[in-house]
């Protein structure tokens, strides 16, 4: 299981699951306190789904439960998504097989009918056995003929079903690279896209460049509106990025209130003229919290450049933006460094 969560969020969600476990009769071990975590983060619909309506009953969470609870859906959710995904596949393979086998075999008898008729023929003389040879033969071409008609409607329907699951396959795997909260990349679908750039990049391309970018003061608007506004402020700051971004460059959620820009074929001085524009459409906006006319105070963030040096690995090009980030930070907030 993969948590993107940032060092202070998930301290935040510890703060938060202890009372609740506090709660219930389940021992204090790891798997419930698992079953919590993935329950506040937010992250994980059906486990919170069926929660919520354990405790609306007054069902207390006792170790039999939260065990159902953590195997039903943590342990096993990857694993019966693919299961259904394998299955449907396997289960359409075997019926195309099936098809085409039975297919093949009265086509196999078609032709030795032919052969036997073409036999017949050659050895009688004309007349009505002559008739009787043809009338045969044209009925074993109506049965091939039928074969082959249930043999292409069952390959069009298979066709359609795996077209089917080829579009579940691709949802399945486009989810498991998004974050849940902002709907942009999430780490993995970052880590995943970095690799394959470098794998692929043409030789004497520019860059690539990443744009760290993190929240300042991320802690005290939680502190002081609530973590359902802060998760709407982290909303916000996701659709202003992308707003500043086009083409091949991808915006993800890197962990807890920081994201990253990666930009292909993006020099430094690119990136850092991104970089000025992610800041100054954040810190131009405002945000109205829900259910009143509060304006909130300008949200700002600073920001770390960085383009890869030549044959630089992920790793060290990721490190030397998030220096430079440090270095924003430190030098005040709310502007941008490049990475030496």
């Amino acid at each position: 299981m993969h948590y993107p969560d940032s060092k202070d969020r998930s301290a935040e969600l510890l703060r938060l699951a202890i009372p609740k476990m506090a709660e219930h009769p389940a021992p204090l071990h790891p798997i419930t306190y698992a079953v919590w975590y993935d329950y506040l983060s937010g992250r994980n619909g059906s486990l919170k789904a069926e929660v919520d309506a354990v405790t609306a009953r007054s069902v207390p969470l006792g170790d039999e439960l939260v065990h159902s609870l953590y195997t039903r859906h943590i342990a096993e959710a990857a694993e019966q998504a693919t299961r259904r995904v394998s299955d449907g596949l396997r289960e359409m393979i075997d019926d195309v097989g099936r098809s085409t086998s039975a297919t093949g075999e009265q086509v196999s008898g078609f032709r030795d009918s032919l052969e036997a008729q073409g036999r017949r023929l050659q050895a009688s003389s004309p007349g009505p056995a002559i008739d009787a040879s043809i009338t045969e033969l044209l009925a074993g071409t109506r049965d091939a003929g039928a074969s082959l008609a249930a043999l292409a409607a069952r390959l069009e329907a298979a066709t359609a079903e795996l077209q089917e699951l080829r579009r579940e396959l691709d949802h399945a795997r486009v989810q498991a690279t998004l974050d849940a909260l902002t709907g942009v990349t999430n780490r993995r679908g970052f880590d995943e896209a970095m690799f394959a750039l470098l794998e692929q990049q043409p030789a004497g391309e520019a860059g690539p460049s990443v744009v760290l970018i993190d929240l300042d003061h991320f802690k005290q608007i939680n502190d002081r509106y609530g973590h359902v506004f802060g998760d709407t402020v982290l909303k916000a700051v996701a659709q202003a990025i992308r707003s500043c971004v086009k083409g091949r460059d991808l915006v993800a959620r890197y962990g807890g209130e920081e994201f990253v820009v990666l930009l292909p074929g993006t020099g430094v001085a690119g990136a850092r003229a991104l970089a000025e524009q992610v800041r100054t459409t954040i810190s131009g906006a405002r945000i109205r919290r829900g259910g009143s006319n509060e304006m909130v105070g300008a949200i700002t963030v600073s920001l770390g450049v960085a383009a890869r040096r030549s044959d630089e690995d992920m790793q060290s090009l990721v490190e030397r933006a998030d220096q430079a980030l440090y270095r924003s930070k430190t030098g005040g907030r709310n502007r941008v460094s490049v990475a030496e």
